[in-house]
């Protein structure tokens, strides 16, 4: 992970106060350990960004709340993992890693699966983990030939709701939970019998409102 800690500047520093202070509002204790690897994951936006169309924000601070601290709003609800059938979570649509990546910088006691099929999206990913020095697979084949039987299977507006919910059901292993990262303002349809909603939260991150789903699959 060489050049992790080389960042020292003023700027930094004020965003790594930001990352901790955000972090903490979704109750996660980020060291100094994961700040580095953070600004390193924001460098590497900024440099593949102007080779390929990652993100459409630009600028560290922006990186720092609607991508990491976004992603960090999920992770603190993430349930521990004496509740999961299996110690693993898949991320569909991963793209530039949110917020699967987050999920496997935050929480080393699972299994993470990124999916990602856009191939110059999935070779950032692996370049990623090869960076920060992280543990995580990266699945760069259309979504329908996933395997089953994930313990948590999450979104960041991957796919409208109607279709999201019936595609994460038939990934997730019974007793499992599905996870939505939506908009307040985007309606919440029927889901299917088997899924039985546990969590409907709004949370901002200095960003405006955003809205978190989450299901508990059936047994």
């Amino acid at each position: 992970m060489q050049g992790l800690e080389a960042s020292s500047t003023e700027g930094l520093s004020r965003l790594g106060k930001l990352l901790v202070s955000g972090a903490s509002a979704q109750g996660i204790s980020l060291g100094q350990t994961e700040v580095a690897r953070l600004v390193r994951y924001a460098e590497l936006l900024e440099e593949w960004g102007r080779k390929i169309n990652l993100t459409a924000i630009v600028g560290r601070e922006q990186i720092f709340r609607r991508h990491f601290l976004d992603s960090l709003a999920l992770v603190g609800r993430l349930p521990p993992l004496a509740e999961l059938p299996s110690p693993s979570l898949l991320d569909v649509g991963s793209g530039a890693g949110f917020p699967g990546v987050l999920c496997a910088l935050c929480r080393p006691d699972l299994r993470i699966t990124l999916s990602e099929r856009i191939g110059k999206k999935a070779a950032f990913l692996l370049t990623l983990r090869r960076e920060l020095g992280l543990s995580f697979e990266v699945f760069a084949d259309d979504a329908t030939r996933l395997p089953t039987g994930f313990g948590v299977v999450v979104s960041r507006a991957a796919l409208p709701l109607p279709k999201w919910f019936p595609f994460a059901e038939s990934l997730t292993a019974p007793r499992g939970y599905i996870y939505s990262m939506t908009s307040p303002s985007e309606p919440v349809p029927d889901a299917p019998p088997s899924l039985s909603l546990c969590l409907d939260m709004l949370y901002d991150v200095g960003e405006g409102q955003h809205r978190i789903l989450a299901h508990r699959k059936a047994g």
